[in-house]
């Protein structure tokens, strides 16, 4: 099988993770098992990269513009060509930059997955949407996502809470062409192998926005001290919030008890989820919960949100520990009683482990896409 795969709007440069990340590896495991993968991924003209990798790369022109992707022109720009030339029995788009997408494929006989990343999706189309302009054209990037999602032969969501935010989008309950494919664990995270820490040391890793509850893990953590008095937060990442975030540790005198690590690969991660004691993860909302897996793979306590997805994959009591939303006083005395429980975290992490191995790898995650790449190229009778 031939297979395209379009990718989100980060140049390369700035690859760390999130729909960049999982591509890759899905574009690696479909080349394993002897399809011809093209991945188009986008940077910046003066940009020169030399990658060993086990697909085909086709590098898109990559704009920056906050208020509308203009990587929709560069992306259909190169793809039309290479479409016509590759003759690909499948266009798999994960990102607004599949706005033409649809078109491209009907116009060469090629199915269309579209893969939704997101937990945001607006309800109608452009024009109804237009109705209220300031909010339209503060969101219009996401009415772009909602076109690529509606063209799409089959979509793909990560968790059964994607699959139906798509279906709210879609005003449809009823749409059977919304599938939960979720993504696979980098082997590595099992292969990591925890120390028994000396000191209470606290570990976060993902974006620094407001929605991964990082303003109630703070004021959670002003709790914390209280009673603990030698405790680390490590916080991995970059984000918008950044700034303010350090303010806010400040104003609440955390000074000594938080470090901001920056961007990290998962190496680096890694090993700092040998040295830590617990991970916190109290997103408000979860299309699916990456870091929560990698750091249940990697053997490592987590107490986590009840947000979106992640109660699909964490059941609380057994593989790790669930709180409210937005409850920093509920995370304050998650923390406190599992740092006084070291042995009973420990049964949720090697059950947490075990669970997560059987049902999370990028083998098992290919096998499925590939199956649903067959059933629309049968179905579309495009099978050549």
């Amino acid at each position: 099988m031939k297979i395209c795969l379009t990718i989100n709007s980060s140049p390369w440069s700035a690859f760390k993770g999130g729909g960049q990340l999982a591509v890759h590896h899905l574009a690696c495991a479909l080349s394993a098992k002897g399809h011809k993968v093209y991945v188009l991924y986008s940077k910046y003209p003066q940009e020169q990269f030399d990658l060993d990798l086990p697909y085909q790369v086709l590098w898109v022109r990559h704009y920056d513009f906050a208020l509308l992707n203009f990587n929709i022109l560069s992306y259909s720009k190169a793809l039309r060509p290479l479409v016509k030339k590759e003759r690909f029995d499948v266009i798999h788009g994960n990102a607004e930059e599949a706005y033409w997408i649809g078109q491209i494929a009907r116009e060469n006989n090629s199915a269309y997955v579209f893969t939704s990343h997101t937990p945001n999706i607006p309800t109608t189309g452009m024009i109804k949407g237009i109705i209220n302009p300031i909010r339209f054209f503060k969101s219009i990037n996401t009415y772009l996502l909602r076109k690529s999602i509606l063209e799409g032969d089959i979509v793909v969501a990560y968790s059964q809470f994607s699959r139906n935010l798509i279906l709210k989008g879609f005003a449809d309950p009823g749409c059977n062409t919304v599938k939960v494919v979720p993504p696979g664990v980098e082997s590595s995270w099992f292969d990591v192998e925890r120390k028994l820490s000396t000191g209470a040391r606290l570990l976060f890793w993902g974006r620094l926005e407001d929605e991964k509850g990082l303003p109630e893990l703070f004021i959670a953590l002003k709790e914390v001290t209280k009673k603990i008095k030698q405790i680390k937060l490590i916080l991995v990442g970059e984000g918008s919030q950044l700034k303010e975030y350090k303010n806010l540790v400040v104003s609440l005198g955390l000074t000594e008890h938080v470090e901001f690590k920056g961007w990290l690969d998962a190496r680096e991660i890694q090993n700092l989820t040998t040295q830590s004691d617990l991970g916190l993860f109290p997103s408000r909302i979860e299309s699916f919960g990456l870091s929560v897996i990698e750091a249940m793979a990697a053997g490592l306590p987590v107490i986590a949100a009840n947000g979106g997805a992640v109660p699909e994959n964490i059941k609380d009591g057994v593989t790790g520990t669930l709180i409210p939303v937005h409850d920093s006083n509920a995370l304050a005395k998650a923390i406190i009683s599992a740092l006084e429980n070291p042995k009973y975290i420990r049964n949720l992490a090697e059950t947490a482990k075990k669970q997560v191995r059987e049902k999370f790898s990028w083998d098992k995650t290919a096998d499925s896409m590939i199956d649903i790449y067959t059933s629309v190229l049968r179905d579309s009778a495009l099978i050549k």
